[in-house]
């Protein structure tokens, strides 16, 4: 804590000496900005003129950064934290808020469901061609659950050529000493005149994790992904694209509790179908019409034996098997039009069908301290969740229009109507069926305004919302985070959200500072009961209010030397009984200095991150000491010291690289430590 509390006010006196002191001129070699965004409005458009603040982490992030999942990529993103329990699982968090935020895929969202625990990431780090965060409500472009933010993960795209014919392809290898991870990638990309095709392959395959305090059981895991794209090209205006995924999960660990001698999912299966249609006319009004459907399948097996839980002066023996079925299906129509010069209009409809069947087996015995059975009852059949669907329907339009050269204004609305429906069954939270109709309006105004060149202040006031998941409203039993309990009479939650802006791109600095208040009625929390025992309980704790910042910056000391830093904080309150809201994270910042070489033959960065304690909890909730991090990475272009023929490059990221023991606040495996150092080497070779 003190290190953190020292760091921050010296980043916000030098930060001010590098806007306002530094050159504005432009400098393409010492600085680019990350490009454009297409989730922020659903169009492109630069992340400089956006009105929320947007961060892009590109492929060549994601590689030099040696990540093997979602979680390690964002970690050193202001405003953005992680959830996970293990190198297989995990779950984004956007301005402090857990499952308020929405994940898609290529702008779908395609599992709604995943709110909770431990469950499969949507897709292997290699298949990511980018990740796009807002930091901001959302929900007019993309409905319920965009409360605080959206991350919307980019896939690859397949080889685009003006030949006749052309092919590349891909290989690669990686390694990861914490869970002594091994993962091999493939990719195979052709066109041939108006047609594309591109084929990955992913395959990993992972031990239980190493933390300094020893091995943390029930985190191995294999899988493996196969991810395919056909595209076709007509009349130069006209675009379809049909993708298929394919995940493949074996014995997937999963810690739910201290007690677990097995914890896994002995498989978790995903396919999905995906069809796009795109068509762009610049001589009629810049019109573009995009459409894509989808349909997804999932099947989980969960198997846990729980040895010798204590009950008073006795002990329990729980053995469980779940199996899980998931349908997700929908898909979103729009159309884009520039009826003026400096006008867009964005309107569209989207729409989305998921169920769920759940059947579980689960045998408990009763034993004394001397292991002699007490009470063996039959096992229970009772499904955790009945047999249960919602369906969604929205529909939204948003106007950006460049009222003067310095000011451009975006507003927009939006209407959803949402459906839950579960089926009547003994045992579970519904007895006899249960029909739920959540109804609301999103809107939002937001301005940029064009101070200098070089210089952005942009404002945003949204109303978001977010309807009870089936999760929420129908589950009761033994889940990934310990029992877990929700509630059918649950409310959607509403929120206003004020967020302030500032960026600056100048020739020796870039970066961002926000600002924002989120007042949230009728917030949906999973709280804990009792977080020794892992007892949790889904409610509505009436009025939430969250203030906090970020700030994110980069300073270029010369044209291969560059400092970055970040530094963010959330307030989370209810506002109703004045006391903390659970699972909020606590004041975090980076600070990284990074060196390549002219010609980027080779690249070495030093980093840091700094986490304050957390001694504002809620209620049953456990406090958390701050820690420190360092990070070591490098990476080389293998070409400039051996003589082949193709590309071929290195990395080397050491993370932990002090092997320093703390305790993650946002973790589900609140008794055991977080991972140790990690040596992470990855190699790749194009042709």
């Amino acid at each position: 804590m003190k290190v953190v509390t020292r760091v921050f006010p010296l980043l916000f006196f030098i930060i001010p000496q590098f806007l306002f002191g530094a050159d504005s001129k432009q400098d393409s070699v010492w600085h680019h900005y990350p490009g454009v965004s297409v989730t922020a409005n659903r169009y492109e458009k630069d992340v400089f003129e956006t009105h929320l603040p947007v961060r892009i982490i590109h492929e060549d992030q994601i590689w030099q950064n040696g990540v093997s999942d979602l979680s390690a990529m964002v970690s050193n993103q202001a405003g953005v934290d992680v959830v996970n329990s293990g190198p297989w699982s995990e779950k984004i968090v956007v301005r402090g808020l857990v499952g308020h935020n929405l994940m898609l895929v290529d702008g779908l969202r395609l599992d709604v469901l995943r709110d909770y625990g431990s469950h499969a990431p949507l897709l292997d780090v290699d298949q990511i061609e980018r990740v796009e965060i807002i930091r901001g409500p959302a929900s007019v472009l993309y409905g319920s659950d965009a409360v605080a933010g959206v991350v919307n993960i980019i896939t690859k795209k397949p080889l685009m050529h003006p030949a006749v014919w052309a092919f590349q392809g891909s290989a690669g290898l990686g390694y990861a000493s914490a869970s002594s991870q091994f993962s091999q990638n493939a990719t195979i990309s052709t066109n041939w005149h108006q047609w594309q095709w591109m084929t990955r392959f992913n395959n990993r395959n992972a031990e239980d994790l190493q933390t300094p305090t020893g091995t943390l059981n029930n985190t191995a895991y294999s899988g493996y992904e196969i991810d395919s794209k056909l595209k076709y090209l007509f009349l130069n205006s006209h675009t379809f694209t049909l993708t298929g995924h394919l995940n493949r999960t074996d014995n997937a660990g999963v810690p739910v509790n201290p007690f677990a001698q097995r914890a896994r999912f002995l498989k978790y299966d995903r396919d999905r179908l995906t069809v796009e249609y795109v068509f762009q006319n610049v001589a009629l009004a810049q019109l573009n019409v995009r459409s894509s459907f989808y349909v997804q399948q999932e099947e989980r097996n969960f198997d846990a034996f729980l040895y010798h839980i204590p009950k008073g002066p006795n002990f329990v023996n729980n053995a469980l098997n779940a199996n899980r079925y998931v349908s997700t299906r929908g898909g979103f129509v729009q159309a884009s039009i520039m009826p003026l010069k400096q006008n867009i209009i964005t309107a569209g409809l989207d729409g989305y069908l998921e169920s769920d069947d759940t059947k579980r087996i689960s045998d408990a015995v009763v034993t004394n301290p001397d292991g002699l059975v007490l009470m063996d009852p039959p096992a229970d059949l009772t499904p955790p969740t009945p047999k249960s669907s919602r369906k969604g329907m929205g529909v939204f339009i948003e106007d950006d229009w460049t009222l003067f050269p310095i000011l451009t204004l975006n507003t927009g609305i939006r209407a959803d109507q949402i459906l839950s429906h579960a089926a009547g069954t003994t045992g579970t939270l519904v007895e006899n069926d249960l029909d739920k109709d959540d109804c609301d309006y999103s809107g939002h105004i937001g301005t940029t305004f064009r101070v200098k060149p070089w210089l952005r202040l942009t404002a945003n006031v949204g109303r978001a919302f977010k309807a009870p998941t089936l999760q929420q409203r129908f589950f009761q039993g033994t889940a990934q985070v310990g029992n877990l309990t929700g509630d059918p009479n649950l409310k959607s939650e509403t929120s206003l959200n004020i967020d302030l802006g500032l960026k600056w791109e100048t020739r020796l600095t870039s970066g961002e500072i926000s600002v924002f208040r989120n007042r949230v009625n009728d917030f949906i929390v999973m709280h804990p009961i009792d977080a020794e025992a892992s007892q949790y309980e889904y409610a509505n704790v009436g009025i939430a209010e969250l203030v906090g910042g970020e700030f994110q910056g980069r300073v270029h000391l010369t044209p291969s030397l560059s400092v970055s830093m970040s530094a963010a904080y959330v307030y989370g309150e209810d506002a109703q009984l004045n006391r903390p809201l659970p699972q909020i994270v606590p004041l975090k910042g980076t600070l990284g200095v990074r060196y390549h070489s002219p010609a980027d033959q080779y690249w070495v960065e030093v980093s840091s991150i700094f986490v304050a304690d957390q001694d504002r909890n809620a209620e049953n909730e456990l406090r958390t000491p701050g820690y420190g991090l360092l990070n070591l990475s490098t990476g080389l272009n293998l070409n400039t010291v051996l003589p082949l023929h193709y590309p071929i490059h290195l990395t080397v990221n050491a993370r932990n690289l002090l092997d320093r023991s703390y305790r993650d606040h946002l973790s589900t495996v609140t008794w055991w430590d977080a991972a140790g150092r990690d040596i992470a080497v990855g190699l790749k070779f194009q042709f």
